[in-house]
């Protein structure tokens, strides 16, 4: 072992905590979608399998990669501004008589990571987000407690990069 094996230790003792982020879609920048939960998707590589006389060898066929849905669950307003928003893009989306393709289906969005002390330290921007299904809203008058309602939406998109607050990748 290295003499200096106490430098490579990690310098910054705080952990990510799961309260600390914030979406935002370029599209509809006054409208706010009170996150409850996001996750950065999965990212995989396919690679095929080359049988050998010993054993199966993965090798990467040149296919790219491939992300795994977004899927955000946000509180629904009083006004439904957040909830309408993407219920009339979906829904303008999938009149095909009426879009033409040039962009006005998808928006930039970004996900960003903040530090325990909720400053900004990561974004995680997607490219050209579209989404793809909302879930209802249960008006139910039986329930005992009342809570606040949320949706979950999906969104497809082309892909993500993890970059610093100026937006460069890392």
């Amino acid at each position: 072992m290295s003499a200096d094996w106490y430098k490579k230790l990690p310098q910054n003792r705080n952990f990510l905590t799961p309260t600390g982020f914030k979406f935002t879609l370029e599209r509809f920048g006054g409208v706010d979608f009170f996150c409850q939960s996001a996750s950065i998707p999965d990212v995989s590589m396919p690679t095929i399998e080359v049988a050998t006389p010993f054993r199966g060898v993965p090798i990467i066929p040149g296919g790219g990669v491939e992300y795994s849905d977004l899927t955000v669950r946000f509180i629904i307003d009083e006004d439904l501004s957040n909830y309408m928003t993407v219920w009339n893009w979906i829904r303008d989306n999938g009149n095909s008589e009426s879009f033409d393709g040039e962009g006005e289906g998808y928006s930039d969005g970004i996900l960003q990571i903040l530090t325990s002390n909720f400053n900004p330290k990561y974004s995680v921007r997607f490219e050209r987000l579209m989404p793809v299904q909302l879930t209802s809203i249960p008006f139910d008058f039986s329930v005992g407690e009342v809570e606040f309602f949320t949706a979950n939406v999906t969104f497809k998109y082309t892909r993500y990069t993890v970059c610093d607050l100026g937006l460069q990748p890392l």
